[in-house]
């Protein structure tokens, strides 16, 4: 009986129509509001298409087998047309530098720093944060939804190693922090309606790193696609303005193959700084149904040499944390403009 509703042709249609319309909300989410969330999960849709299609093959039907991989396989595609960074040129990179011996003698090294990124409302053990932070040996902190309850016991345990602050203080989700171990200038506020974006500079070794911290509020609807949108041209607009190195990161609270996120990087032309889909974690472990939410993007002057998540010892999500060095070949246009 079971093998016969398999074989049957009106089955096969229905499940080869059901893989299409997964495919299309991912790829093309606005063609089916309805279905538009699907597309935060098309790395999990797109394993279950791989699975069911081995099954399918053990199960000897080869129609569903093809159309479960076919699924697959366009998904493979659309996401990895999907990545904006430099994934293969920083893997042969990785690859080169750990292969040569240790540079001697004049030859200066890339100015090397660490990001890290993390919202406190995912926080479930305060014991557990603080400890957590000092382990990345970030240079830069970026500390999301920090209310008066957290403020100040932030600066008491962080303050030390990193001498460098700014704090909004918010009793919402709009509260954000940056913690640095090196000079930071040029902090200002700016805002998209009623949410705060900060702004400034960090000075690593002479040379000036721009960023920007972003919170956006979650894309729920039609509405608020367009909310985020606006938001992001706004974003889009101050990273026009500079030349210099620029990080953007914080809650995007959008996967990065999303429409509005795809349309701020080509306008800004900054890249992401994930390598691939499958997270790599620098603590915990990452539940299967884990969206990544959360982005530093970064410039051509930067180049991003890992990038990892940061989880609590439950699993919970807290954060990301990123390690970026100065590009050589940002350095030599800075020594012979054109």
């Amino acid at each position: 009986m079971f093998h016969r509703i398999l074989g049957h042709q009106i089955f096969h249609a229905a499940i080869i129509g059901a893989i299409l319309i997964g495919v299309l909300a991912c790829v093309f989410p606005g063609a089916i509001p309805g279905l538009s969330w699907v597309a935060s999960y098309a790395v999990q849709l797109m394993l279950f298409y791989l699975f069911t299609g081995m099954v399918m093959l053990f199960l000897r039907q080869p129609n569903l087998t093809f159309a479960f991989f076919s699924g697959c396989v366009m998904l493979c595609f659309f996401m990895k047309f999907s990545v904006r960074g430099i994934g293969l040129e920083r893997w042969r990179e990785n690859m080169t530098i750990s292969g040569l011996p240790p540079t001697k003698g004049l030859q200066q090294a890339p100015l090397r720093f660490k990001i890290a990124h993390i919202n406190l409302s995912n926080v479930s053990d305060r014991s557990e944060i603080i400890p957590l932070l000092n382990s990345t040996k970030a240079d830069i902190l970026s500390i999301h939804e920090v209310t008066p309850a957290w403020n100040q016991w932030l600066q008491d345990s962080l303050g030390k190693d990193h001498p460098f602050s700014h704090t909004l203080v918010d009793i919402g989700i709009y509260g954000m922090a940056i913690y640095s171990k090196h000079k930071m200038t040029d902090i200002d506020t700016f805002y998209y309606k009623d949410a705060p974006n900060l702004r400034g500079k960090v000075e690593i070794d002479g040379k000036d790193l721009n960023f920007i911290s972003i919170h956006t509020l979650p894309v729920l609807d039609e509405f608020s696609k367009r909310r985020l949108q606006e938001h992001l041209d706004m974003v889009e607009k101050e990273v026009n303005t500079k030349t210099a190195p620029f990080l953007v990161f914080g809650d995007f609270n959008a996967v990065s193959w999303s429409s509005q996120v795809q349309y701020f990087l080509d306008e800004t032309g900054l890249m992401e700084s994930r390598l691939g889909f499958m997270p790599s974690n620098f603590s915990g472990n990452s539940p299967f149904w884990e969206t990544p939410l959360d982005h530093v993007f970064y410039s051509g002057h930067i180049v991003c040499t890992n990038f990892q998540n940061i989880n609590d010892s439950q699993g919970h999500h807290l954060g990301i944390l990123g390690s970026y060095h100065y590009s050589e070949r940002s350095r030599h246009a800075e020594k012979t403009p054109k």
